[in-house]
């Protein structure tokens, strides 16, 4: 009887307060929905800024390589820089010959101030060389014997004969040498201004 008394005092529930029958399958599809969203949110910023462990990676890749591409940089310039020199040197060398002996028709020694008079001066070397030892060997003997007899006769031929075999040699050497020392005095023309400036930056 007492039992009885306390369940009518007790007050009733509220009927919005009960679990309603699709409530819980709507609570779930709602988070379902939310954990969805987050998984499809944008990536994160590529602009961001880099950490220090990125940045040594980054130098560890890039270190190897910039030493890679100055070591072909600096075999470069020196194999263009021996070429130059040895192409120069047996041109020369074949053009001072016939000097020494006293041919007073050997064409003057070029001035290269870059590539493009380095080409020019070779392909003019190339030609007077084989030009001036082929007609050397008659103008020689005739001008030797015109303005000293026969003795200037059988010098010029001697001197026709010298000419015949040095300055087309000084020629194809020239050919080869002049345009490599161009392109040589060339790169170390923008070198220089590049150091220059990179001088007057630091400054």
């Amino acid at each position: 009887m007492a039992q009885a008394i306390d369940e009518q005092s007790q007050p009733p529930v509220e009927a919005s307060k009960l679990p309603q029958p699709g409530q819980k399958e709507e609570n779930n599809a709602q988070l379902n929905e939310k954990r969805v969203v987050d998984e499809s949110a944008p990536a994160p910023d590529p602009a961001r800024p880099q950490t220090d462990g990125e940045r040594t990676q980054r130098h560890a890749f890039c270190s190897p390589v910039l030493i890679f591409l100055s070591a072909i940089g600096s075999l470069f310039a020196g194999m263009l820089s021996l070429s130059a020199a040895a192409g120069q040197g047996m041109s020369k060398f074949y053009w001072h010959i016939p000097v020494l002996y006293g041919d007073k028709t050997t064409r003057e020694w070029p001035e290269i101030t870059g590539f493009r008079s380095g080409c020019a001066a070779g392909g003019k070397s190339l030609i007077y060389g084989l030009y001036d030892g082929i007609t050397g060997v008659v103008v020689l003997p005739y001008k030797g014997a015109k303005g000293a007899g026969i003795k200037g006769f059988g010098i010029g031929i001697l001197h026709g004969i010298g000419g015949l075999f040095f300055k087309p040699l000084s020629g194809l050497w020239a050919f080869i040498g002049h345009p490599i020392f161009g392109l040589h005095k060339h790169f170390s023309k923008h070198k220089g201004d590049y150091q220059q400036e990179s001088v007057s930056a630091a400054v």
